[in-house]
Formats: C-alpha cells, sequence, structure tokens
C-alpha cells in the first residue's frame, strides 16, 4: 500500500509541479516589453494592436485540440493571430521564455498583456479582443 501511495505522489508530482511552474513563469511576463524576434508579428506588435501569438508544436496532443480553436480566431480575427512552430522556431520560443506547449501570449501596445501556458478554451483567447479588453476572463 506504501508503495502505490509514493508511485501515486511521485506522479502527480511528476505532472502538476511543471505545470504549475509554467503557469507562475507565464504570469510573471504580464507588462514585459515584447521580444520583436518574430517578423511576422513584428510590424501588428509595433502598430501597438492586440495580437495573439500561439506557440505550439506538431507532436504536441493538447497543441492538436488548440490548433481549430486558434484557426477559428485567426479566420475571425485576420492579421492578428501568429502560430509559431516551438520546434522549428526556438529562438522565438526562447525569447518569449516558452517553456511549454501549447502556450499563448497576448500583446498590446507593445507589452505583453498575458501568457498563459496549457489549452486554453476559445472564449478566453476570443475575450481578448472584445473592447474592454478580456483580462477578468483571462483570469477565470
Amino acid at each position: 500500500m506504501k508503495i502505490v501511495l509514493i508511485v501515486f505522489l511521485v506522479l502527480v508530482g511528476l505532472l502538476v509541479i511543471p505545470r504549475l511552474m509554467m503557469s507562475f513563469k507565464a504570469s510573471r511576463m504580464k507588462g514585459k516589453d515584447v521580444p520583436l524576434t518574430h517578423k511576422a508579428s513584428r510590424k501588428r506588435i509595433q502598430s501597438g494592436k492586440k495580437t495573439v501569438l500561439y506557440f505550439h508544436t506538431p507532436s504536441c496532443g493538447a497543441c492538436k485540440m488548440q490548433g481549430p480553436i486558434i484557426d477559428k480566431i485567426k479566420q475571425r480575427h485576420e492579421n492578428a493571430v501568429f502560430k509559431i512552430d516551438a520546434s522549428r522556431d526556438r529562438e522565438i520560443a526562447i525569447a518569449y521564455r516558452v517553456m511549454g506547449v501549447p502556450f499563448v501570449v497576448f500583446v498590446e501596445n507593445c507589452k505583453i498583456v498575458k501568457a498563459a501556458a496549457g489549452f486554453q478554451r476559445e472564449s478566453a483567447i476570443e475575450g481578448f479582443f472584445e473592447e474592454k479588453g478580456g483580462d477578468e476572463i483571462l483570469n477565470r
């Protein structure tokens, strides 16, 4: 019985602690200047308009679920959503402190408004583009 409990605690620790660390580091990005390492989004970011950067990898299961949601939002907000393959564009991922994927960075006025690790609901991402912002939606 003790062995089962120990194995369970180790597994929980291996699964939960990294996710908590990613969330903590993502929350510390708020208010930071945006690195302008991604050429495709640079002009939009410099204009001060709301921009979403979505970091993913082809082998990530959660990214496969997040991808269609991002594509749907990208259709509604043309030129405001950028998909970045973190496995190919490592320098960009490092500049944005991406520790795991999926990872979404919300940018406005050349500042990071919010960064979120893990799967994000469509309403949370869409809320960012609403007139009032969306910070209250993102914090749920």
